[in-house]
C-alpha cells in the first residue's frame, strides 16, 4: 500500500525513479556476466568460444571484417544459427551477481540513515529544547501537515547553516535541523516554519524513499560494476598493446571502445536523471510548503557566491541536485513551469529506452527473439511518457490554458533514442559508423509521432463530459501510444537496423528472388526493379503483424470517435477533414490512372508476357501511387489544420487509403475495358479474381505502412508550415483548451456521427482481419499465371554435384580460421558426425545379425524388412539434421562435407525404398529390390567413409595451430 501511495504521488516523479533504478539493475546483468566471463577465461582462451560466441564463430563471424560481411555470413542459414543459440546453456552468473548487488544496495539503503546519525553525531530535539517550546512547535507543524509516518526530529550541532534535511527509509524518517536554523527561529520564525514545512513536504510526497533507494543503488553500482568494468577493459587493452596475439585486436577495437562509451553514457545519463529528479522534488516540496502556509518571501534569498564563476555555475546547473534560489522563486511565481516537459527529461527518457532495451536483449530470462524485449522496455517507459506529457495537458484543461502540440518533446525523445541506439548498438558493431548513418534520423519520427498523438488525443479525452468515459478513453489512448512507439521501434529492429548496416537488399538478393519467381525480360525494368528492391525493404518489416495493424487502425479510429463525441463548435467538426480525405482519394484515383497510362506504352505484345515482370512492376507503381497520395494528403492536412493536426491527418489519410483500395480493385477487375489504362487484357471482361488478388497484395504491404507513414508525413507538413509562419512572422494563434461536451445532442446529428464511424471503421476492420488471418500470398504475377506443370519456385537451388574440392592447406590457415572451424565442431559438427556414425553402426549391426542367421534350403536368408526400413530412415534423419546445420567455415571442407552427406542420404533413401516401397512408386521385382538394396548399402559405406575422412580433415584444421 505504501508503494502504491508513492507511485501515485502528486510529484509525478515515481515512474521516472522506477525507470532509473530498473535501468541500473538491468544494465548490471550483462556487465557482470562479461566480467565473470573474462575472469574465468584467462586460463583457457578457447573457453571464450563456448556459448553464443561459439555459434557466431561457427557461422563465420570474423572480428576483423565489417558488420555487413558478418551479418551476411551469419544469415546464410539463420534457422541453424537460431537453433545453435537456443541449444546453448544460459549463463545466470550475471543475474545471480546482480541479485547480490541488489542485496548489498538494500543493506546500504537500510543502514545509511543510522550511519548518517552516527557519523554526524546528531542529537534528539529533547536534548536541546530546554523549555519544550521547540518540540511543541514541531508537533504542531506536523499535525498541521497531516504527516502520519513515523517521524523524529534531531539536531546537528555542527551545522551552522539555517537549513535542514530529511532522510530515512520507508515508514521511518528523520528531519535533521541545523544549529543555525534553531538560531534563526528566534529572529525569523516564518523562515523557520518554511524550512520545516519544506522537509515535511518531502515526507508527505514520499520522495525520500526514491531518493535514498536510487542513491544507494547507484553508489553500489559504480563501486561494484562500473569501476571493475573499466578496469577490465583497460586490462584487455593493455594485454593487446603488449603484443598478446588475439584475433579481436585491432579489428574489434570499435566494439570494445563502444562498450566503454555505453558505460560512460549510462553513468552520465543516471547522474543527470538523478540530479533532475532531485531538483524537481525540491521544487515540489517548495510548492507544498507554500500551500501549507509558508510565506513565499522566505525564498527571497541570494545564492551563495561560491568559488565558481557565474558562467560555470550556469553550465553546471544540470549536474547539481539542488535548484538555485532564483529557480525556486520562478516556480513559486508560476507553478506551471514545474509541469512543463523539459527537453532534458525527454532526451534522458529516450536514451534510457535504448540502453534498457540493449541490456534486456541479452538477459537469460527473456525469449531469444530480440523484439520480445521491447514490451518490458515499454512497460517501464510508457508510464513515464504518459505522466510527463499528460500532467501539463490536464492542468491546461483545468485552467483554460494552452500547451504545445508535443512535437518538440517528441523530437527530443527521438534524439535520446538516436543517441542511445548509436552507443548501445556500438557494443555489437565492428564499424565506427553504420554504412548509412543518416537512417538513424528515423528515430526522430519514431519518438515524435507517439508523443504528439498522445498529447492531442488526451485533449480530446478531457473534452468528454463524464469521468468514467474519460478514464477509460485515457487508458485506451495510453495503450495506443505504447503500441505506436512499439511499432516504430519494431520497424527499426526488423528492417531499419539492417538497412543502416547496408543489408537492406545485399547484392540484389530481392531482385534475384523476383527474377527466379517471375521469369521474363527483367533487363527492360532495371530502374523499376531497383526501386522495388529498395521500397520493399522499407515496407516489409511491419507487414503481416496483427498488433501493428491494430495500432494503425486505432491510431485514426479512436481520434475520429473522440472528435465526433465533442460538442459541435468552430474547428471541432470533422467535415473538413473528411472532405480533405475525399479530395485526396480522388487525387489518388487520378494518380493511379495516370500511372497506368504511363506504363501502357511499355506493355509487352501478348497477355502472357504482360503477366510476367511487367505486372509485378505495374503493381509496384500502384503501391507507390497509393502511398504517395496518403502521405501527401496527411502533410497538407497537418499544414493547414489549427488544432489536432496529427489526428486529422491520420483520419484523412485513412479515407484516402480506403478509396485507393477500391480504385485498385476496380482498375484490375475491369482490366480490358479501360482502353489506354488496361494492364494485361485487351478484351473487355470483368475479372473479379484478379482484382481481389492484386488488391490483397497491395493491402498486405500498405495497410499499416500507409497510416504510420502518414503520421511521419504529418510531422513534416506541420514542421514546414511552422517554419513558413515563423519566417513570415505569423505564429500559429493559441487555441484554448477543449470544452467538455454539454447539452443534448440532436438525434440526427448522432445518427450522422455513428454512420461516419461505421462507414470508415467497418471496412478498415474487415480489411485488417482478412489480411492478418490469411497466409501471405506469392507475388501477384505468379498467381495470375498459375502453371501446374511448373516446378515449385522459391526453393533454394540444390548444391551442384561436382568434383570434391580439396581443403585449403593448413599452412595457409590463420588462427581465426582455426577458431571458426573449432567452434563449428564444438557447437554441433562433431555431435552430428557422431550421431550419423552411431546410426550407421546400428545398420551394420543389423546386417551382421542377418548374416549370422541360418540359411534356408535355397541358401538364402530371410530378411525382416521393417528393421532395415527403420534403421535406414533413422540414418537419413540424422543426415538431414546435419545438412541443416551451419556450413563449415571453409569452402573446401564444406564441399567435402556436403558431398559425403548427400551420398549417405541417397543411400538411406534407396534402402528404405528397397525394403518397403512407398505408395505410388513403380513396381520392382524381388531381384531389382535386392540389387537396389545392395547398391544403397554400398553408397552408404562410401559416404560414411568419406564423411569420416572429412571429419578428420576438419578436426586437423581446428587443431593444427595448437600443435604448431
Amino acid at each position: 500500500m505504501r508503494l502504491f501511495t508513492a507511485l501515485r504521488s502528486a510529484t509525478g516523479t515515481g515512474p521516472r525513479f522506477v525507470l532509473l533504478m530498473a535501468l541500473v539493475t538491468v544494465s548490471s546483468i550483462p556487465l557482470l556476466d562479461g566480467l565473470f566471463a573474462v575472469v574465468l577465461e584467462t586460463d583457457n582462451p578457447r573457453r571464450g568460444l563456448d556459448g553464443a560466441v561459439g555459434c557466431l564463430y561457427a557461422a563465420g563471424y570474423d572480428p576483423s571484417s565489417t558488420d555487413l560481411n558478418n551479418l551476411l555470413s551469419t544469415l546464410r542459414r539463420p534457422e541453424a544459427l537460431v537453433r545453435c543459440l537456443g541449444e546453448q546453456p544460459e549463463s545466470y552468473r550475471g543475474t545471480l551477481a546482480t541479485l547480490a548487488l541488489l542485496a548489498v544496495a538494500g543493506l546500504v539503503y537500510w543502514w545509511l540513515p543510522k550511519v548518517r546519525d552516527r557519523r554526524r553525531t546528531t542529537l534528539p530535539v529533547e536534548e536541546v529544547d530546554a523549555d519544550g517550546t521547540l518540540g511543541a512547535e514541531l508537533a504542531a507543524l506536523r499535525e498541521h501537515t497531516g504527516v502520519r509516518s513515523d517521524l523524529r526530529f534531531r539536531v546537528d550541532p555542527r551545522r551552522l547553516t539555517s537549513g535542514a534535511s530529511v532522510y530515512g527509509r520507508t515508514g521511518d524518517y528523520t528531519v535533521c535541523l541545523h544549529a543555525g536554523l534553531l538560531a534563526r527561529r528566534g529572529t525569523d520564525p516564518e523562515g523557520f516554519r518554511a524550512v520545516v514545512l519544506h522537509e515535511l513536504a518531502h515526507v508527505h510526497h514520499r520522495d525520500v524513499d526514491y531518493a535514498y533507494a536510487s542513491t544507494a543503488l547507484w553508489r553500489v553500482f559504480v563501486l561494484l560494476v562500473l569501476l571493475p568494468h573499466f578496469a577490465m577493459v583497460g586490462w584487455i587493452v593493455g594485454l593487446a598493446l603488449s603484443g598478446t596475439d588475439s584475433p579481436w585486436w585491432p579489428g574489434a577495437l570499435p566494439e570494445m571502445l563502444s562498450s566503454v562509451f555505453a558505460c560512460l553514457l549510462l553513468a552520465g545519463l543516471v547522474h543527470l536523471a538523478r540530479a533532475d529528479l532531485l531538483r524537481r522534488r525540491e521544487l515540489h516540496a517548495d510548492l507544498r510548503a507554500v500551500a501549507w502556509g509558508a510565506h513565499p518571501a522566505t525564498w527571497n534569498r541570494p545564492d551563495p557566491p561560491g568559488l565558481v564563476t557565474p558562467l560555470l555555475r550556469r553550465l553546471t546547473a544540470l549536474l547539481r541536485t539542488h535548484p538555485d534560489w532564483a529557480d525556486r522563486r520562478r516556480v513559486l511565481a508560476d507553478a506551471g513551469r514545474l509541469l512543463r516537459v523539459s527537453p532534458l527529461e525527454m532526451f534522458l527518457t529516450g536514451a534510457s529506452t535504448s540502453l534498457l532495451y540493449g541490456s534486456l536483449t541479452v538477459l537469460p530470462l527473456l525469449p531469444s527473439s530480440r523484439p520480445d524485449a521491447l514490451w518490458p522496455t515499454l512497460a517501464l517507459v510508457a508510464p513515464v511518457l504518459c505522466c510527463a506529457l499528460g500532467l501539463p495537458v490536464v492542468r491546461a484543461a483545468r485552467t483554460d490554458g494552452h500547451t504545445g502540440s508535443g512535437a518538440s518533446a517528441g523530437l527530443w525523445l527521438g534524439c535520446g533514442l538516436l543517441v542511445g541506439e548509436f552507443v548501445a548498438s556500438g557494443r555489437y558493431r565492428l564499424d565506427w559508423l553504420p554504412q548509412q548513418p543518416q537512417l538513424l534520423l528515423a528515430f526522430l519520427f519514431i519518438g515524435a509521432v507517439p508523443v504528439v498523438w498522445w498529447t492531442q488525443s488526451l485533449r480530446l479525452v478531457l473534452g468528454l463530459s463524464k469521468r468514467g468515459p474519460r478514464w477509460a478513453a485515457a487508458g485506451l489512448c495510453a495503450l495506443v501510444t505504447t503500441m505506436l512507439l512499439w511499432a516504430g521501434l519494431l520497424w527499426w529492429r526488423w528492417g531499419g537496423e539492417r538497412i543502416a548496416l547496408g543489408a537492406g537488399d545485399p547484392d540484389g538478393a530481392l531482385a534475384k528472388q523476383y527474377r527466379q519467381m517471375v521469369p521474363g525480360r527483367w533487363q527492360d525494368y532495371g530502374f523499376d526493379l531497383s526501386t522495388l528492391s529498395a521500397g520493399m525493404s522499407l515496407l516489409t518489416p511491419l507487414h503481416g503483424d496483427a498488433l501493428v495493424a491494430a495500432a494503425a487502425l486505432l491510431s485514426w479510429l479512436v481520434p475520429l470517435v473522440l472528435l465526433l463525441l465533442q460538442r459541435a463548435g468552430p474547428g471541432l467538426r470533422v467535415r473538413r477533414t473528411l472532405g480533405a480525405g475525399l479530395a485526396g482519394g480522388l487525387l489518388s484515383w487520378a494518380g493511379l490512372a495516370a500511372a497506368q497510362f504511363a506504363l501502357y506504352v511499355q506493355r509487352p505484345a501478348t497477355p502472357k508476357l504482360r503477366a510476367g515482370p511487367f505486372l509485378v512492376v505495374h503493381v509496384w507503381w500502384m503501391i507507390v501511387g497509393l502511398m504517395a497520395a496518403c502521405l501527401l494528403t496527411a502533410a497538407l492536412v497537418a499544414a493547414f489544420s489549427r488544432r489536432h493536426w496529427l489526428l486529422r491527418a491520420l483520419i484523412a489519410a485513412q479515407v484516402v487509403q480506403l478509396m485507393s483500395y477500391g480504385a485498385v480493385f476496380l482498375l484490375y477487375s475491369a482490366d480490358g475495358c479501360l482502353g489506354p489504362v488496361n494492364t494485361v487484357f485487351d478484351r473487355c471482361q470483368w475479372h473479379t479474381h484478379n482484382g481481389l488478388i492484386v488488391d490483397r497484395g497491395v493491402t498486405f504491404l500498405t495497410l499499416p505502412n500507409a497510416v504510420l507513414g502518414a503520421g511521419c508525413a504529418a510531422l513534416v507538413g506541420a514542421g514546414v508550415a511552422w517554419s513558413v509562419r515563423r519566417l513570415r512572422g505569423r505564429p500559429r494563434p493559441a487555441v484554448p483548451a477543449l470544452p467538455a461536451a454539454t447539452g443534448p445532442v440532436r438525434r440526427r446529428l448522432r445518427f450522422l456521427k455513428t454512420a461516419t464511424v461505421l462507414t470508415l471503421g467497418v471496412p478498415a476492420l474487415l480489411v485488417a482481419v482478412v489480411i492478418n488471418t490469411q497466409p501471405s500470398s506469392a507475388p501477384v504475377a505468379s498467381q495470375l499465371t498459375q502453371d501446374p506443370a511448373a516446378p515449385h519456385r522459391g526453393q533454394a537451388p540444390a548444391e551442384p554435384e561436382g568434383k570434391k574440392s580439396q581443403p585449403t592447406p593448413p599452412a595457409r590457415k590463420s588462427k581465426l580460421h582455426t577458431w571458426q572451424v573449432w567452434s563449428w565442431l564444438n557447437n554441433g559438427g562433431a555431435r552430428y558426425a557422431r550421431q550419423i556414425a552411431a546410426a550407421s553402426l546400428a545398420l551394420d549391426s543389423q546386417i551382421i545379425k542377418v548374416q549370422t542367421q541360418p540359411r534356408n534350403g535355397n541358401g538364402k536368408v530371410s530378411v525382416d524388412e521393417k528393421p532395415f526400413h527403420r534403421l535406414c530412415g533413422a540414418l537419413g534423419t540424422r543426415v538431414e539434421e546435419a545438412q541443416n546445420y551451419l556450413q563449415v567455415p571453409d569452402q573446401g571442407l564444406q564441399d567435402a562435407w556436403s558431398d559425403a552427406l548427400a551420398r549417405v542420404l541417397s543411400g538411406a533413401r534407396d534402402c528404405q525404398t528397397a525394403m518397403i516401397p512407398p505408395k505410388g512408386a513403380p513396381h520392382r521385382t524381388e531381384a531389382e529390390r535386392a540389387q537396389l538394396f545392395t547398391t544403397s548399402l554400398n553408397r552408404i559405406v562410401v559416404g560414411v567413409r568419406g564423411l569420416t575422412g572429412t571429419v578428420k580433415d576438419i578436426t586437423k584444421a581446428a587443431t593444427w595451430a595448437a600443435k604448431k
